[in-house]
């Protein structure tokens, strides 16, 4: 630098040509103005080797914290309640696997139980809620606090909130009441297959480790890419990383990878799934059972059918990624578009939204099919469509409500753990604003309760095309008996009987299970 320049650096004592060997230049030189670094054993990177630049770090996030009011409000608030939010989580967890059980052992009077206990539910939270908003509006007048401000206005939107999903909840749960008695049998045969492929239960904690360890190798490569190619100095002087041939599209092909690989593994899960509960569906004497249905479906998957599973949810990604792409587009230029071009972005993201939902459905129902016959992909796409649009009307009425049952189940657990939430956050709010951890603990609990009923959810789907095939290919004479449950099976003969009085009567109860 001195010898390019002409402007010295050290001590007149030192001449340029020693500032990189005399031992003096530590004292008589200046310090670089960049702390000393090492690079770190892993992605290549170089990092400070003083750890007071860590220290200073945390002390400029702590000071921002400190500032920002309403952040330290809300953080202190989430450190202040830490034991409750633990208890609560442990809580949803609790009430989840109890749950579970209840589905298991009285899936016949469940539907009714769940019913009147999400209507309860939504009668005294929605009145605990405006209970306590009274209660605190009386009182805001001796605790005139910043605190007790947010909290008084944070229950006022809680209480509109629940008023709003009540009502709406009532109104579906009016409209499908009639539908209710076509769900229990399928719940029974559910309840049952829990019964003998408990492992069922922990899929999902299984495919989340999965997840988990895919994404972590993801970003290691994600980190490699970042410094892959040349490096060349710029116009400013520093260095950068040029990526010539094919290494410039390595971005899209991880980004590709990223939603394929992802979509693979969850449909790995709903294969495994299927072919466990189809296992137990057409073997006739459940004592002949295999000791573990589950490792032999994943058996299954691994020698046969992982290129029916590439392959569904290769088209699952073919689909999603137009869909994001103009997710960001609309994104880029949300306030520069004219309504018109606004209107039509959101109209192709809802209508690709609707797509990857049907087609993950079918998916999931073409898994079913080939767990059952074996058959290629498109052969089992082909047939699983050609039962689905012949039982569409037991489509409706079968799978949705089976579906919004265990949704309640959902909202239960939700409305359960956040009423324990609210009774016991009450104590601490005129110190501490409980909003943020009463959000997260309900966040919590709707997770956890959908881990463990979504399996539930894909057992009923799976059934319910057993069942569909069942009926399409026997009708219980000698020689193509059934294999379905004694539940379904007094299911159909009811709906035969129906069927037959609607013929008769035609009144209203008899179109509506005319379907079955």
């Amino acid at each position: 630098f001195p010898l390019s320049t002409g402007s010295t650096l050290c001590s007149y004592e030192l001449q340029p040509s020693e500032y990189t060997t005399d031992t003096r230049a530590a004292k008589l030189c200046p310090k670089y103005p960049v702390p000393e670094s090492a690079p770190i054993p892993f992605f290549h990177r170089c990092a400070p080797v003083n750890i007071s630049c860590y220290a200073k770090f945390a002390e400029a996030l702590i000071t921002f914290v400190s500032d920002s009011s309403v952040l330290h409000r809300l953080i202190s608030g989430v450190m202040t309640s830490k034991e409750i939010i633990m208890g609560l989580c442990l809580l949803s967890l609790v009430l989840s696997m109890i749950l579970m059980v209840i589905i298991r052992y009285i899936s016949r009077i469940l539907v009714w139980i769940l019913t009147i206990l999400v209507i309860l539910g939504s009668l005294g939270g929605t009145g605990v809620l405006w209970w306590l908003y009274a209660k605190q509006r009386i009182s805001a007048s001796a605790v005139d606090t910043q605190v007790a401000k947010d909290n008084l206005q944070a229950l006022l939107i809680y209480a509109i909130s629940a008023t709003v999903f009540m009502v709406i909840l009532f109104l579906i749960m009016l409209i499908m009441r009639k539908r209710v008695a076509l769900t229990i049998a399928l719940f029974h045969v559910a309840g049952k297959v829990f019964i003998h492929l408990p492992l069922l239960v922990f899929q999902p904690f299984w495919t989340f480790f999965v997840l988990i360890l895919f994404w972590a190798y993801w970003i290691t490569v994600l980190l490699f890419l970042g410094t892959t190619g040349s490096p060349v100095p710029n116009e400013e002087g520093f260095v950068e990383f040029q990526m010539v041939g094919p290494l410039k599209y390595m971005w899209w092909y991880h980004v590709v990878g990223l939603i394929w690989i992802s979509e693979f593994i969850l449909a790995c899960q709903q294969m495994t799934v299927a072919g466990a509960v189809v296992t137990y569906y057409f073997t006739r004497e459940k004592r002949n059972l295999p000791f573990t249905p589950i490792l032999a479906s994943v058996n299954r998957l691994v020698c046969y059918h992982l290129g029916t599973v590439a392959k569904g949810s290769f088209i699952i990604t073919l689909v999603k990624i137009p869909r994001m792409i103009l997710m960001y587009i609309h994104t880029q230029l949300k306030g520069k578009e004219n309504a018109c071009a606004r209107c039509m972005l959101k109209a192709c993201i809802c209508c690709l939204w609707c797509l990857e939902k049907c087609l993950t459905y079918l998916n999931q129902n073409a898994y079913t099919a080939t767990a059952i016959n074996s058959t290629n992909f498109c052969t089992s796409a082909k047939d699983a469509f050609v039962i689905l649009v012949e039982n569409a009307l037991r489509v409706a009425a079968i799978n949705t409500v089976g579906d919004f049952m265990l949704f309640l189940g959902k909202v239960l657990i939700v409305c359960s753990t956040g009423l324990a939430g609210i009774m016991l956050l009450n104590y601490q709010r005129d110190y501490t604003v409980w909003v943020l951890p009463l959000i997260i603990v309900c966040l919590f609990a709707f997770l956890v309760a959908h881990c463990f009923l979504s399996i539930y959810e894909m057992v009923v789907d799976v059934l319910f095309l057993c069942f569909a095939i069942d009926t399409k290919y026997n009708d219980g004479s000698p020689g193509r008996e059934f294999y379905m449950d004694k539940v379904l099976m007094e299911f159909v003969e009811n709906s035969r009987k129906a069927m037959k009085e609607a013929g008769r009567g035609g009144g209203a109860e008899g179109r509506e299970l005319k379907p079955m």
